[in-house]
This record gives C-alpha cells, sequence and structure tokens, in this order.
C-alpha cells in the first residue's frame, strides 16, 4: 500500500507540472531545492512572498543537511542565520522570524519578533547534529538555544502550566487570552525537548500538548491557531476562527511520523481521523473544526504531507481517490517553497531517509 501509494504521488507531481525535479523522490527534490531556493552563503529564499527568508526556511534547510549528512551547508545555513537573523549570536538572540528587503530598498531584518516553530527545530537541529556529527559546540548552542526558548518563547498559562506561544511577542493580547499554534509543536520534538532538557518548561509538554488536541478536535481536525483563555480552556482562537488550512496540515504530517512506541501517538492520530470519517483519504485545503465541513482542492504538498499519516490507517485501496485528485491538479510550473518543504518531509520519511524513536532521537541513513 505505502509503495503504491509513494509512487501515485510522484506520478502526480510528474504528470501535474509541479516540477520535472520532483519526479525522482526525496534526493531529487531536494537537490532541486538546493539549487532554486538556497544560496551559497546559507540563505533560503521563499521566491513566492517577494524573496523573502524565514526562520522556518533556515529550520528545514538545517534538518535536510542534516538528513542529507552535509555538514558544510548545515554550518553555511547556521552561519547566515546566526549573522542575520540572531544579530550575530544565536547563544544570545532568537532568529527574527522574517527577513527581506524593506521598503527603502535595504535588505534587513523585517519582523524582529521570534517564531517558536523555528526556534524549536534549530534547536533540535543543532542537538541532533552534535549528537551524529560528534560536534560539542553544536550541542552547547543547542542547549544554549532551548534556555531561551523556555525563557522567551514560553508563558505560564493558569490551569496549565508552562507552554509555547506562536512566538516572544503578539501573542498575549489581553491578560486572560493566550494564542498559539498547534502546528508548531511536532510530538517528537517535544518529546525530545522532554526528554533531553526536562524541567519546568519540557518536563510534560507533550501531555500539555495532548490536551490542547483533545480540546479542540471533536470533528477530528484541528484548527490553524487556538487560544487558551483564563478558566475556559482551549478555544476557538478569535482572530483566524475554526478554520484549519496551511498551517494545520502541519500536524498530521507530525503525527504520521511520531514513532509508534510514542505512548501518543495511537491517541492522537485516533483524535485525528476527520477526513476519514467523512470517507476521504485524502486532504482538503480546508476544515471548519466547529462545523466539521470540509472544502477545497488540497494542493501538492497537503498530499505529501498527510501520506506518513496515511501510512498508518487501516482502510481499503485510495488508487480511485488518488485519481480523481490527479484529474483535477492544477498545473504549475514550480511547486513553491512550502509544497516542495512538506513534500520533503512526506517522502523522506516513507522513503526511509529519516525517522524519530520514541525518545524523540534522529535516525538517519548513512
Amino acid at each position: 500500500m505505502k509503495k503504491m501509494i509513494l509512487g501515485v504521488l510522484i506520478v502526480w507531481f510528474f504528470v501535474s507540472g509541479a516540477g520535472l525535479s520532483l519526479a525522482s523522490g526525496f534526493h531529487s527534490a531536494w537537490k532541486h531545492y538546493r539549487a532554486c531556493c538556497i544560496q551559497p552563503d546559507g540563505r533560503v529564499i521563499d521566491r513566492g512572498r517577494h524573496n523573502v527568508t524565514t526562520s522556518e526556511g533556515e529550520a528545514y534547510a538545517l534538518f535536510f543537511a542534516l538528513v542529507d549528512n552535509d555538514p558544510g551547508l548545515f554550518s553555511r545555513l547556521l552561519r547566515w542565520t546566526r549573522d542575520n537573523l540572531s544579530r550575530g549570536d544565536l547563544s544570545g538572540h532568537l532568529p527574527a522570524w522574517l527577513w527581506g528587503e524593506s521598503k527603502n530598498g535595504q535588505w534587513r531584518i523585517l519582523d524582529q519578533n521570534s517564531a517558536t516553530d523555528a526556534d524549536l527545530w534549530v534547536c533540535f537541529d543543532l542537538m541532533e547534529a552534535g549528537r551524529l556529527w560528534h560536534r560539542p559546540d553544536y550541542l552547547r548552542l543547542g542547549k544554549r538555544l532551548a534556555f531561551l526558548i523556555s525563557l522567551q518563547d514560553f508563558a505560564h498559562l493558569p490551569g496549565v502550566g508552562a507552554f509555547p506561544l506562536g512566538g516572544e511577542r503578539g501573542f498575549h493580547p489581553v491578560g486572560t487570552v493566550w494564542r498559539t499554534n498547534p502546528s508548531y509543536f511536532p510530538p517528537f520534538l517535544l518529546r525530545f525537548m522532554e526528554n533531553r532538557f526536562g524541567g519546568r518548561a519540557w518536563g510534560g509538554l507533550p501531555r500539555r500538548f495532548l490536551v490542547l488536541v483533545k480540546s479542540v478536535s471533536s470533528c477530528g481536525f484541528v484548527p490553524d491557531w487556538v487560544s487558551y483563555v483564563q478558566e475556559k480552556g482551549w478555544q476557538t482562537d478569535p482572530v483566524t476562527g475554526p478554520l484549519g488550512s496551511y498551517d494545520a496540515i502541519r500536524v498530521y504530517l507530525w503525527v504520521g511520523m511520531t514513532s509508534v512506541r510514542d505512548p501518543q501517538e495511537q491517541i492522537l492520530r485516533k483524535r485525528l481521523q476527520g477526513w476519514a470519517r467523512k470517507g476521504r483519504p485524502s486532504p482538503t485545503l480546508f476544515v471548519n473544526t466547529k462545523t466539521c465541513s470540509v472544502y477545497g482542492t488540497p494542493p501538492p504538498g497537503f498530499l505529501a504531507a498527510y501520506l506518513p499519516f496515511l501510512r498508518r490507517q487501516k482502510a481499503p485501496s485510495f488508487r480511485e481517490e488518488f485519481r480523481r485528485m490527479l484529474s483535477r491538479s492544477v498545473k504549475k510550473k514550480d511547486p513553491g517553497y512550502y509544497d516542495t518543504n512538506l513534500y520533503l518531509f512526506g517522502t523522506g520519511f516513507l522513503e526511509k531517509k529519516f525517522s524519530f524513536d520514541e525518545k524523540g532521537r534522529l535516525h538517519v541513513r548513512w
């Protein structure tokens, strides 16, 4: 089943014109991504958004450089992140989330705020690069970054405890409301941080995340953003509402990549059965977590992101559904930054280029 689905996916990318480089799987897509989107100095470019760079893009590229056993690229990515997003000192400053061309034509930080998901990934990348490549300097920097994250990205939620918000600033709009994004927290990454660091911030964080998911997924879906309201608990976010789309698709990706030996993997997977309950083995572009409605044709990256989750479903063959998606897919010359990263995660995992154990540690095929 897994090989059939992956084969159809690759053909889908090829026929839809989403980029010939994606037709041969992970390594071809990674080679294309490096050529089109990563400068020699380590800057990752999102060409679909006025050539900006985000801390998320740098963090994902660091991960794939580690998976590809490319310490040279990893070093360049890390250096660019440090020099341009962290004011030259990653041990003292969380990366700014957005860098690009300002209105006066200068290339610089456009938004100094942090993005918690990128911070977590960079920390994880450093810790695992330090272990796998025997680099104590990476381990030291990763530990320092974990401390900064716990200090700046976390808040104390009454009745919950320490929990990471969307970033350092702007996610506590009023005294009794805190905002966060479920897709920022891969279960395996939270498990890694708990096992590696523990303490008030990291200890018990996987359990607290599970409570969040249970609280907002009555339809079997999660929204892009949620809010914690004092004395009411986790609620629909007042800014974005019950919409689940481009952010939330990553929740299914992360759960699908979490080790089956993780004590919460099965609970999370059973909780996120919204599309399966509706007889839809493939994701839709949008979901409404209040009305349980689903709609919209997904872009290629959505399908790639959902495949690891789909692999563990006990369901009949999805060949016809994939054919229908193929017939209505939109032709694109380039899949873009986000679709490509979702594809790299989904196919890299299914091709067993990497995996995560029950402690969240990275396993690679070198």
